[in-house]
């Protein structure tokens, strides 16, 4: 044979206009449609969660006084999920039309970008969520008690706040702003870790077969 089967499948997987094992082609390039299909499902239901993780909260926080609080964290989060949502109406308009190979770059590049857009953001939504979150608990209802023991055994105090444990609460949403690239990245790892392995391992292999195959 003037080819074997492992170099028609090589070149039928990395190029879209082959004219050699267009079905094997055509396999391969559903599948890289699928593992972002596989992706944009589990996006959504990471969209559903923060929602009703707003509602609960939202919920929890009218039953313990703690109302403006958990106000604010809902607008927070429903912003969260609503900036979410567009950033994956973003991912419809990549080519199904092109190569495997080239799909999936997009999609990576795809990836990269948000990872970066949500860093930035989250510099600022991060440390406000801790702090009104630690602010909110503190003076809500279900800590009356709580504050009025602190604020007789201790002169520590700031604006009815315990000045060292505050201190604490703000550095670390200081560190969080600092570091919110790198803890969106673990989370984004932990969510669709499987996923980007996956994309990952084709484009690595893709790369690989593009130096023995011309595109």
């Amino acid at each position: 044979m003037e080819k074997s089967i492992e170099s028609i499948w090589k070149q039928g997987f990395l190029n879209n206009d082959a004219l050699v094992a267009p079905k094997v082609n055509d396999l391969y390039n559903r599948k890289s449609i699928h593992l972002i299909e596989r992706f944009k499902k589990m996006f959504q239901m990471n969209i559903w969660g923060i929602i009703i993780g707003a509602v609960i909260l939202f919920v929890g926080s009218y039953l313990i006084g703690a109302l403006i609080a958990g106000s604010i964290l809902f607008i927070m989060l429903i912003y969260i999920a609503y900036t979410a949502y567009f950033e994956l109406k973003t991912l419809e308009g990549i080519d199904k039309g092109q190569s495997s190979y080239f799909f999936l770059k997009s999609f990576k590049d795809w990836i990269d970008q948000s990872i970066d857009r949500y860093g930035k953001m989250y510099r600022v939504v991060y440390p406000l969520l801790l702090l009104t979150f630690y602010f909110g608990i503190w003076m809500s209802d279900v800590f009356a008690g709580m504050r009025e023991l602190v604020a007789e055994r201790t002169t520590d105090l700031i604006f009815g706040f315990h000045t060292y444990t505050t201190l604490v609460i703000i550095v670390v949403a200081i560190l969080m702003s600092v570091f919110s690239k790198r803890i969106h990245k673990e989370d984004v790892g932990a969510l669709y870790g499987g996923i980007m392995k996956k994309l990952e391992d084709a484009l690595a292999e893709m790369e690989e077969l593009r130096d023995q195959h011309s595109i």
